[in-house]
């Protein structure tokens, strides 16, 4: 027989990776970034004309007189020169820029997932020279992601200080192996600051893993034999004692 504390247990076990799974303050919600960290120009924004993807806070960074890429890359735990790399050929050097992270710890399989928002003040058309770009970034897997670009198709004309946005697009990506990470965000200007960029960035989840079936089967076994260890133990703390 189970009793209602390995009833508990089993819950419990089961449900373990997805409560390790959840990303505080994911959608910036409190108003503010804790616990998130920030670096150059960012902020949480409720009253944006762009409202949000989910709920009333989101995030923005703004690339003009930022951080430098060198100071980015190191504040993300990312490798020196790979935001450079990011750059396609012949463009102007990297510039200034903001990001922001939160460390977090996954397993293989869990779903990261993001609402993200590119804004530009640059022309959007293809222009070799200027390239300003936003970026998402997961320390110890893969480094640096480009998510938009002046060269990004669909743009919109944008209600805010901006000309330009991509409107809100949901990112996802599968982690592949269990660790810990730190996931960023951030947006960079290629050139100087003459034509200024942001991010906004919303709603990032990270769902636990299904478990397998043979795994729920394996902690449903234990626990049976767990429970039936008890229970031999109970009847022969009742048994009495012979002289």
């Amino acid at each position: 027989m189970i009793t209602s504390r390995m009833a508990c247990l089993f819950g419990t076990l089961l449900l373990a990776g997805e409560l390790r799974a959840e990303i505080v303050n994911g959608g910036f919600e409190s108003g503010a970034f804790a616990p998130w960290l920030t670096l150059g120009n960012t902020s949480v924004e409720g009253g944006l004309a762009t409202p949000p993807s989910e709920g009333v806070f989101q995030a923005l960074m703004t690339a003009d007189l930022g951080a430098t890429a060198g100071d980015i890359e190191l504040f993300l735990d990312l490798l020196p020169g790979s935001l450079g790399d990011l750059l396609p050929p012949n463009a102007f050097p990297i510039g200034t820029g903001s990001a922001i992270y939160l460390d977090i710890i996954a397993n293989a399989g869990d779903v990261l997932s993001f609402d993200w928002n590119f804004l530009t003040n640059e022309a959007v058309t293809p222009n070799a020279l200027v390239n300003d770009f936003s970026f998402w970034s997961l320390s110890n897997e893969q480094g640096a992601v480009v998510l938009a670009t002046p060269f990004s198709t669909g743009f919109l004309s944008s209600p805010t200080v901006f000309s330009f946005e991509t409107g809100y697009s949901t990112s996802s990506y599968t982690i592949l192996n269990d660790g810990t990470y730190r996931l960023g965000f951030g947006v960079m200007n290629s050139g100087d600051d003459g034509g200024d960029s942001g991010l906004l960035i919303d709603n990032v989840t990270l769902a636990a893993a299904i478990p397998e079936p043979a795994s729920v089967t394996l902690v449903s076994v234990s626990l049976v034999l767990s429970a039936v260890g008890l229970r031999r133990r109970w009847h022969a703390k009742r048994k009495p004692r012979t002289a």
